[in-house]
């Protein structure tokens, strides 16, 4: 798959600038610990980091993107009926891991991705924390930004039947811990990684973890920005039961089942290795 916009086009360093000052902004009420904390329909929280980031997004963008809508988390959904027509769309969520955030655990990020054709074809995660921003286009490379300069991600690889598996932090379901006993029963040694919000993803473009299964609850808006940056590494992300990449702006918004895989063990697949199929319904 390829892109119709290039980096050139997509205004990478414009989106990072919004990227950072979101980020500046979501400190500054982690450091404070002056917010207040809402509960919205779902029961998720909502707090004054979360809509004050979102505003600055959604001007961001839609200043320097004046032709392509935005979805965030924290503004209205449009209806389905307009937004099935939408060619391009960014999916945004301005503070993702708005948990960590008010337990204070340092996991949590922003997430910009751009879908065109219901592909992520750009993505853009800062986890804050780590003071560390990525971006990643699947035609042309996952990459960390340093200052006004880009280094490109070369993911690490190991050999053997080692696995460092990324999970949730808050909302690791049961069938995730039985897909990891289905590895171990293939002769794989897993060490389970406990990880907030994106930076999972973030890490599994890195080659640092070598898979992510996410089988409970979650959104797009959590998900595409990390898809994004895991392919342009050279990974995969799969649906589980489709057996196929997942597509974005559905009418529900909701993801399926799915699992991402870093660069070595998407090349193992790709080499006929069956160990990592599965299916949610066992």
């Amino acid at each position: 798959m390829r892109s119709s916009m290039s980096a050139k086009e997509i205004d990478v360093f414009g989106i990072q600038r919004l990227v950072e000052e979101a980020g500046e902004i979501i400190r500054e009420y982690y450091r404070s610990q002056k917010f207040t904390t809402d509960l919205k329909k779902d029961r998720s929280p909502l707090t004054d980091a979360d809509r004050a980031s979102n505003e600055l997004l959604m001007s961001g963008l839609e200043r320097l993107f004046p032709k392509i809508p935005v979805i965030s988390e924290e503004s209205d959904l449009p209806d389905y009926r307009l937004r099935a027509g939408w060619d391009k769309v960014w999916i945004v969520d301005p503070l993702d891991g708005t948990e960590e955030f008010i337990e204070r655990n340092g996991r949590f990020c922003v997430n910009v991705a751009l879908i065109e054709k219901k592909k992520p074809v750009f993505g853009m995660i800062s986890v804050l924390n780590d003071e560390e921003i990525l971006w990643g286009m699947v035609d042309k490379g996952c990459f960390i930004c340093k200052g006004e300069q880009a280094e490109l991600v070369r993911p690490s690889t190991r050999e053997g039947k080692r696995l460092r598996v990324a999970v949730s932090r808050l909302h690791v379901t049961e069938k995730e811990f039985q897909y990891i006993d289905h590895l171990q029963a293939r002769g794989y040694e897993v060490e389970i990684v406990p990880l907030g919000a994106s930076s999972k993803y973030c890490m599994v473009a890195k080659g640092e973890i070598d898979l992510a299964p996410k089988f409970g609850r979650c959104s797009e808006w959590d998900v595409a920005a990390g898809q994004a940056l895991v392919e342009a590494a050279g990974g995969l992300a799969v649906s589980v039961e489709a057996g196929k990449t997942m597509t974005y702006n559905n009418p529900s918004m909701s993801m399926p089942a799915f699992i991402m895989f870093g660069k070595r063990v998407h090349e193992m697949i790709r080499d006929g290795n069956t160990d990592f199929q599965w299916s949610i319904t066992r």
